[in-house]
């Protein structure tokens, strides 16, 4: 929540950042699948209740003025910024199936609640929860994201899809593929670059939006 804050303070125009459900239905938001790089626990997140994820520390192992921190809430990150910036929301792919439909009506669902239909889209993987929610919220535009099995597919799979956005994963990425994104109305991402150099470069080929470490 402070790098969320303090990016939006700054003026980005967008913020990414990633979903996992928990074993009881709640809907999280963390990188990692895992507990031990981010917080005092250990497993992974899907396992654990709301409750259990709660009681952990997700911000000492990123310095002493973070300790305590507990891991946000989808609904906390609606409540505190929603409507302030754009959201890149990342639902992470299960690693032993398809979504849980149930989750995925509620991830919509609290959109909803908060009025923020038009302030967000969907980054996905797989092209079967693409589909899914394409089918649950045919207004929130999805963004396309790499698959390694397909990782030079990414523009052909956003067009068959139709998709409103692509979500290159350096360094699998060239011009002809922003082009023929372009072409086909796709706007692009790129994941990600932290060196003001290698960004104008970047931008130079017509990439439209950075994610970014250190905005």
């Amino acid at each position: 929540m402070p790098a969320f804050g303090a990016a939006v303070s700054l003026g980005a125009e967008e913020i990414e950042f990633d979903l996992w459900p928990t074993s009881d239905g709640e809907v999280v938001s963390c990188h990692d699948g895992t507990l031990e790089r981010v917080s005092d626990g250990e497993g992974l997140i899907f396992e654990h209740t709301l409750a259990e994820l709660k009681a952990l520390d997700f911000g000492a192992k990123f310095g002493e003025k973070f300790a305590g921190l507990r891991i946000p809430t989808f609904a906390e990150i609606l409540k505190r910024l929603g409507g302030r910036t754009v959201m890149n929301i990342h639902v992470k792919p299960l690693p032993d199936g398809p979504y849980d439909p149930a989750v995925m009506k509620k991830i919509v669902a609290l959109i909803r609640q908060y009025d923020c239909s038009r302030h967000c889209y969907f980054m996905l993987e797989r092209d079967d929860d693409i589909k899914t929610f394409q089918a649950y919220a045919p207004d929130i535009p999805i963004c396309v994201g790499h698959d390694s099995a397909r990782k030079w597919a990414i523009v052909d799979r956003a067009i068959a899809l139709g998709a409103q956005k692509v979500q290159f994963f350096k360094p699998y990425v060239n011009q002809q593929m922003i082009d023929k994104a372009h072409d086909h109305g796709l706007q692009c991402n790129l994941y990600f670059c932290d060196d003001p150099a290698d960004v104008a470069r970047i931008f130079d080929m017509g990439i439209d939006t950075i994610l970014t470490n250190n905005y």
